[in-house]
């Protein structure tokens, strides 16, 4: 497929045909594209960007990342996580190609549907059609961030230019317990999109994790992405959403999950790579019975910025929610944490907690931590903090004092940093994972 290489309606265009795409699906492009050519980017005079300056991201410098048909072969990073990841199936995006999709017949039987989002088009077009867009799209703001407008520029960036993405549907009644694993492998250089939806019908249960991967220095790159998840009653999924991109990308992730009555979310953000990542994370309680657990783990070296942004949105009465975001910065890194309990009017005995903390093991790492309350109710449990503070140096002596090289001694003081977030983290080969990268980072 022959693109234009800068962003302009035409390209939107361009994309849309040789995708094959419905009227309504570019119709829903092109009002994106209207939005994002209206809207200036955030700055740091936004409030919920005022700690992340992007005035740097060359959003618009770089090539759409185009569709290339490529079928093979999967990246040996990738198959390394394949091969300790236990997973019930899984799909491998190189750049915008799918390379390769595999799932169980025995799932299939069951009506499960797990493949590209644009062969769902052809294979459900009306499961996608109903939620695409539903939960992300360039309008979808609470709270403060309605009042900035500018807060929808990425996302309508990407509403309007993805080029790929990932279609997951669990049918009523349908559990599996093994995750199902998606891995997105980026060579950079391009500015490139993606969007993943996953609709889970009444009392089904799922588990899905998404890992973005690329080689370990790569020319500047900007990735833009987007998760849908709409569960309906009774529905359970865990979701994990892992950033591992080399230095020279821009991240910047936009999630949000809408909860019917009795639905669960357990979600993991992790970020430990890219130059610059920035995570929205919003789950709207939307029925009674409603929980959504948001944990959040992240290290930064070097010069790396990671931001992150949470919202609980209540809704419904009798619902509830946790938040529960750690992370440690060393060198002249810096992370970023804000996150939002809104509580409407008519959702009494609502039940929230959000928690940040961070640790800082140099003297130029720094750690912003902004959280808030917006009650609306009267009959709730809501509460809120946040903690920063430095390595407590007679931990280090007393570690090293026994024969701990620093970089171990650091280690066992990060690693039981962030244990009460590793130990809510069911799935023994993920946790796994996540371990040996917070060792190696540790160690750099």
């Amino acid at each position: 497929m022959e693109l234009t290489t800068t962003l302009s309606r035409d390209l939107v265009l361009q994309l849309s045909k040789g995708l094959g795409e419905p009227e309504w699906l570019l119709n829903q492009r092109l009002a994106a594209w209207e939005t994002f050519v209206k809207l200036p980017y955030p700055t740091t005079r936004t409030e919920e960007w005022k700690y992340t300056d992007i005035s740097g991201v060359p959003f618009e410098s770089l090539a759409p990342e185009q569709p290339r048909g490529r079928k093979g072969p999967i990246p040996e990073a990738v198959q390394a996580r394949i091969a300790q990841a236990e997973l019930a199936g899984y799909a491998v995006f190189v750049g915008s190609d799918l390379v390769h999709v595999e799932l169980p017949e025995a799932y299939r039987a069951q009506g499960v549907i797990f493949t590209s989002l644009h062969e769902a088009l052809k294979e459900r077009p009306d499961l996608v059609k109903d939620n695409l867009f539903r939960t992300v799209n360039w309008n979808d703001l609470v709270g403060p961030q309605a009042r900035r407008p500018e807060n929808s520029k990425i996302p309508a960036l990407n509403a309007a230019l993805f080029t790929h993405g990932v279609f997951l549907y669990v049918p009523k009644e349908v559990e599996f317990s093994k995750p199902i694993g998606v891995f997105k492998y980026l060579e950079g250089g391009y500015l490139s999109g993606s969007r993943t939806l996953i609709v889970g019908d009444e009392n089904s249960q799922a588990v899905y994790i998404e890992e973005y991967v690329s080689p370990s220095q790569v020319a500047p790159s900007v990735n833009t992405s987007a998760t849908e998840i709409v569960l309906k009653q009774g529905a359970k999924v865990r979701h994990a959403h892992i950033q591992l991109l080399g230095q020279g990308f821009y991240h910047f992730h936009r999630q949000r999950a809408l909860l019917e009555r009795d639905a669960a979310l357990n979600d993991l953000v992790v970020n430990m790579g890219a130059s610059l990542s920035r995570a929205e994370v919003q789950s709207e309680m939307l029925g009674p019975g409603s929980a959504s657990e948001m944990l959040g783990l992240y290290f930064t070296t070097g010069t790396q910025h990671v931001d992150h942004y949470t919202l609980q949105h209540h809704v419904a009465d009798h619902a509830y929610s946790d938040v529960l975001y750690k992370g440690a910065a060393k060198d002249q890194s810096r992370t970023v944490y804000a996150g939002l309990i809104k509580v409407e009017q008519g959702a009494q005995k609502t039940d929230a907690y959000q928690t940040n903390r961070n640790l800082l093991l140099s003297e130029d790492a720094r750690a912003d931590s902004v959280p808030q309350l917006e009650i609306g109710a009267n009959d709730v449990k809501c509460s809120h903090g946040s903690s920063t503070a430095p390595v407590a140096p007679e931990e280090l002596f007393y570690l090293m004092s026994r024969g701990l090289p620093r970089h171990m001694a650091q280690q066992i003081l990060v690693k039981g940093h962030m244990a009460d977030v590793l130990t809510r983290i069911p799935i023994e080969p993920l946790r796994q994972h996540i371990e040996s990268i917070i060792e190696e980072k540790v160690r750099v």
